[in-house]
């Protein structure tokens, strides 16, 4: 090292940390502050994104739960009388398959191999019921999944396994000779209850029949499962209990040891079976999914041996997921942008109370680069000790998970390097020597370069702001392959609002000056010496930045909150469409007696019935196919009325007649692809028929219940290309074959309680669904609470920064302010007109900080209304609309008036202990 550059770093650094420390000990109060707003913000920008990570491990848990069997990953093994050669072991298939599904696939509980036979018809005393034999293995755990309670274990028939050979069990006329057409068998408790059986005093015999052939089931003994929980039982719950359907067949469980004496009674061809894995729920997280869905989608496309529906499951959570981090990020940005701006202010707070320290270390001879090494020296240590603190507190609140935090580590250098550029910039603007030019023509050069300068990057700004959200509208806030949202694209409301400020700062000269014309007029100090001031407050742009994105976030999270609640009423609406739903096959006796007398229960207004049948081919040809909603259309017309839903023209007069063609309605869809023009055709149960289409139907169809997860967005998406509804009375007149009720719409205020009273739910493979419950169950679900709750906690937590920035302006102008009220007092200004004048101050960047966040706050949301995938949001079929009420605003307003009037207590406060006494002996300070 040169001695050159050895004086030159001693010159830099010396003495640069006693300096620091006795200033910092002299803005104490400011400097803690600081470090309290920078360890407050950086607590949260890390927290959150730890949080919904967390909910969103919650949320696929839920989501893997409510799919049920349907996100099971499954082997089927097909029936051995279509392999070849065949086997000589028919029970192997299934558990080599439940070996491979073990050894291939992480994150799922251990396989089950199941043996089924062909279902048979049981008859048992008086009773008449389906029933199959089923053995079930599950090769990583041998121990036995039951326990006898009463009689006695099955034991096996067939004399000696071994001896059973291929070609003895694969004829059905040699299957005799293996033994007697019996096996013994053996039925759950709760089965047993409900069938009357009781094997305490010997087996009972239970006649199986097929195709005329007859088999004994002896069931020798009653067991109950060892782990009623255990997911193997969700496989095959028949085995538990008899199924509610009274079509599904009862459960006749053949352990293992008996496993042969199937392949006596019923043939080796005839068994089927397969390898069933339910997913591990109890740790999946959603990294774990996507490794799964992988691997699953991996296998089945090479070896067509697995299915599964999980992978449908976990793209309706990634698109769920997907909106929930939009909105979370537009606000988390917002609420990182207006913390970065309030450290700023708190900087330029700091570096204006040390001004004349500056100016003075400048005149001795310091260089920009002591003067920077200084600030920094006190920033720097103060923004780790904020981030270990912050960091340690979320790493002990939230262990195990993580997030992005590059919003953080935005805000944590923002609090290093303001200070250090703004004591720079200050330093410099001391004492730097520059010239101005004599010349009047060469001074206004210069004046125009810098507006120019000024105009470039302002047009710049708003070039940005605009394509970033185009892109908004184009690309979406989260890309598809990745669950982070794009920094551009999140930061979109900051760049509007910015716009917006740059806007309000180029009007706000105008406006004050036409307020100056009142002001003059008027005969009291305040609104004059208010307007003499109020220009440099309405043009300082990072004050008026705050404000304005606060506002804008403030409105636009007010905006998201309410649409997305509106947008959760209206999917329960639409996927409901009545008060209450049922969904089942009600063809049976008790399912029609419920269904007549809920026609007069209290409470009840209307009752439709109706069933849907797919793929029906409506026009001339095979295409399109459409979804035909047959339902009693005037009783469905009086459900939607009364419960506020839009009723189609023409939808109640669906069952008058049509010169001998079906009335019906096609939605816009099929409107659009088939000339209805004097009539076309439509398939229904039992061929065509000549319809009638009298015009467009809103009326949707679907799977089934709405489920209450991600994929309630996706419920009306049945594979074909629309929807027709007919009438059930009108159909019944060009057609022999009526389809059975499988939907009955309930409307009234009792209709709920009138449901439940009359056992709608105990019936036998009936699903009971309520607008409100789905609607309560769907907000309280992981996701869409907590992004309630965030957007709730961002908008208290902007309106706590607007006050906050208000504060930090107020306290950095006071000083110039109190000189000029200083000398006022002398001439007889009371402390009523010094107050008005630091609200008319103030008031023009207030209003316009308002004015600017509201409109960004108000037009952004219909911008990008598809983009922040408000249906994923809401569970809403459609598109959800953007609900642009008031209270926001208001809010905002609220949240800038109180922000105001701690401004002033504040400004009262610093200079609360100042006396007409000594302001006349100092004079102005």
């Amino acid at each position: 090292m040169t001695g050159t550059t050895a004086t030159r770093l001693r010159a830099t650094t010396g003495d640069a940390v006693l300096v620091t420390r006795r200033r910092a000990r002299q803005d104490a109060g400011l400097v803690i502050g600081t470090a309290v707003l920078l360890t407050a913000t950086l607590l949260a920008l890390l927290a959150v994104p730890r949080l919904l990570a967390r909910t969103a491990d919650d949320a696929l848990r839920e989501a893997v739960t409510h799919a049920g069997a349907e996100a099971d990953v499954v082997a089927p093994v097909a029936v051995a009388e279509f392999v070849y050669p065949p086997p000589e072991d028919p029970f192997a298939f299934p558990v080599e398959a439940a070996v491979m599904l073990d050894e291939t696939f992480e994150d799922l509980r251990p396989a089950t191999a199941v043996s089924t036979s062909p279902p048979f018809v049981a008859l048992l005393d008086a009773q008449r019921f389906p029933a199959r034999l089923l053995t079930i293995e599950t090769p990583s755990d041998p121990a036995p999944p039951v326990r006898w309670t009463a009689g006695r274990e099955p034991a096996t028939l067939v004399p000696d396994p071994e001896t059973v050979s291929p070609d003895d069990v694969l004829p059905a006329a040699t299957q005799t000779d293996l033994g007697p057409r019996a096996i013994e068998v053996g039925l759950s408790v709760a089965s047993a209850d409900e069938l009357g059986v009781d094997p305490t005093d010997g087996p009972v015999t239970v006649s199986l029949v097929k195709r005329g052939e007859t088999v004994e089931a002896r069931v020798t003994g009653l067991y109950e499962a060892v782990d009623p929980a255990d997911v193997r039982w969700s496989t095959v719950p028949e085995l538990l209990a008899v199924p509610a359907d009274e079509r599904d067949p009862v459960g006749l469980y053949v352990p293992p040891t008996v496993r042969w004496d199937m392949v006596a009674v019923v043939g080796g061809t005839q068994l089927g079976g397969s390898a069933v894995a339910p997913v591990d729920t109890d740790a999946l997280t959603v990294d774990d999914a996507h490794r799964l869905r992988r691997s699953i989608q991996t296998v089945a496309a090479r070896e067509a041996i697995v299915t599964s529906g999980l992978p449908q499951v976990v793209d309706a959570f990634d698109a769920h997921l997907a909106a929930v981090l939009a909105q979370a990020t537009l606000v988390v940005t917002g609420v990182g942008t207006t913390a970065a701006c309030c450290l700023v202010l708190a900087a330029g707070l700091l570096v204006e109370r040390r001004r004349t320290h500056l100016a003075a270390d400048r005149a001795r001879g310091a260089s920009l680069a002591s003067v920077a090494t200084r600030s920094l020296l006190e920033s720097l240590p103060t923004a780790l000790l904020a981030a270990l603190v912050a960091g340690g507190a979320v790493a002990w609140w939230l262990p195990g998970t993580a997030g992005p935090t590059w919003t953080a580590t935005a805000v944590a250098l923002v609090a290093v390097v303001a200070p250090a550029v703004l004591a720079v910039r200050a330093a410099r603007g001391a004492w730097t020597g520059r010239r101005t030019p004599a010349d009047r023509r060469e001074r206004a050069r210069l004046a125009g370069l810098r507006r120019a300068r000024r105009l470039v990057v302002e047009v710049g700004v708003t070039v940005v702001a605009v394509a970033a959200v185009l892109a908004l509208r184009g690309r979406g806030i989260v890309p598809q392959a990745s669950t982070q949202a794009d920094p551009l694209l999140a930061a979109a409301p900051v760049l509007l609002a910015a716009a917006a400020a740059l806007l309000v700062a180029r009007a706000a000269p105008a406006a004050v000056q036409a307020a100056a014309g009142w002001a003059m007029r008027s005969r009291g100090l305040a609104a004059p010496l208010a307007v003499s001031r109020a220009h440099r407050a309405a043009t300082a742009l990072l004050p008026l930045l705050t404000v304005t994105v606060a506002v804008a976030l403030v409105v636009l999270s007010g905006v998201l909150v309410q649409s997305v609640r509106d947008g959760q009423r209206a999917a329960a609406d639409q996927l409901v469409a009545a008060d209450v739903r049922i969904d089942g096959v009600m063809d049976s006796d008790a399912a029609r007696a419920a269904i007549a007398r809920l026609g007069t229960a209290d409470g009840v207004t209307a009752v439709a019935t109706g069933a849907q049948i797919g793929g029906r081919a409506f026009g001339p040809g095979s295409d399109p196919r459409a979804t035909v909603v047959v339902v009693d259309t005037a009783a469905l017309a009086e459900v939607r009325a009364a419960r506020g839903l839009p009723v189609d023209a023409g939808l109640a007069t669906l069952g008058e007649a049509s010169d001998g063609r079906l009335p019906a309605l096609a939605d816009a869809a099929l409107l659009d692809r088939v000339d209805v023009t004097g009539g076309t055709e439509l398939q229904v149960i039992s061929g065509r028929v000549d319809v009638d289409v009298r015009g467009a139907t809103t009326v949707l169809a679907d799977n089934g219940p709405p489920p209450v997860d991600a994929r309630a967005a996706h419920a009306t998406r049945t594979g074909d290309d629309g929807v027709v509804v007919i009438d059930s009375a009108a159909l019944a007149t060009v057609s022999d074959r009526l389809p059975a009720t499988t939907r009955v719409w309930v409307a009234g205020p009792g209709a709920e309680q009138a449901v439940a009273d009359l056992g709608f739910a105990q019936l036998p493979g009936v699903t009971v669904t309520t607008a409100d419950g789905w609607w309560r169950d769907w907000s309280r679900a992981p996701l869409p609470s907590a992004l309630m709750t965030l957007l709730v906690v961002a908008v208290a937590a902007l309106s706590g920064l607007a006050v906050v920035a208000l504060a930090l302006v107020v306290v950095a102008t006071s000083g110039e302010r109190g000189r000029t009220l200083s000398t006022l007092r002398t001439l007889g200004l009371d402390a009523r007109t010094a107050r008005w004048a630091t609200l008319g101050e103030l008031a023009p960047l207030v209003l316009g900080g308002f004015v600017g966040g509201t409109v960004i706050g108000l037009a952004l949301p219909p911008l990008i209304a598809r983009t922040l995938g408000l249906s994923w949001v809401t569970g809403s079929p459609g598109d959800v609309p953007v609900s642009l009420v008031a209270w926001p605003v208001l809010l905002a307003a609220v949240a800038l008036g109180a922000a105001l009037a701690v401004a002033v207590a504040v400004e009262q406060a610093v200079r609360r202990r100042e006396r007409l006494g000594e302001v006349l002996r100092v004079g102005a300070r």
